[in-house]
């Protein structure tokens, strides 16, 4: 069995490299769908990525914080992502980033910290 990290990590990875067999993979494995990278949600950063697959991936696993991922992309402009969630019913809620992580999801904090998984 992997460690709570390792699985994180390769979530965040999977996400990024647009890998949806890795992402099932690391979920069946039991990584947590609501894992928090650089400040932003991993539904977050699938959201900024564009890939309806794994953001309705993350959604069948668990995520939460819909309201927020959907006020992210209407914020940001990122309208392929807005229908699907809207057809979920999910009602936008904007939401106050961490200014220190910057205005996009990114895949590894250029921030000299420790704690780049929360």
């Amino acid at each position: 069995m992997m460690s709570e990290r390792k699985l994180a990590t390769q979530l965040l990875n999977a996400v990024w490299n647009d890998d949806h067999n890795l992402l099932v993979e690391v979920l069946r494995e039991g990584a947590d769908p609501n894992w928090i990278f650089n400040g932003y949600p991993i539904l977050q950063h699938a959201i900024y990525m564009r890939n309806l697959d794994t953001v309705m991936t993350l959604i069948e696993a668990g995520a939460i914080g819909l309201e927020e991922a959907l006020g992210f992309a209407l914020d940001r402009g990122i309208g392929e992502m807005v229908f699907p969630l809207a057809y979920l019913g999910v009602v936008p809620k904007m939401e106050e980033i961490d200014g220190k992580y910057g205005s996009y999801p990114s895949r590894y904090s250029p921030l000299k910290t420790k704690t780049v998984l929360a």
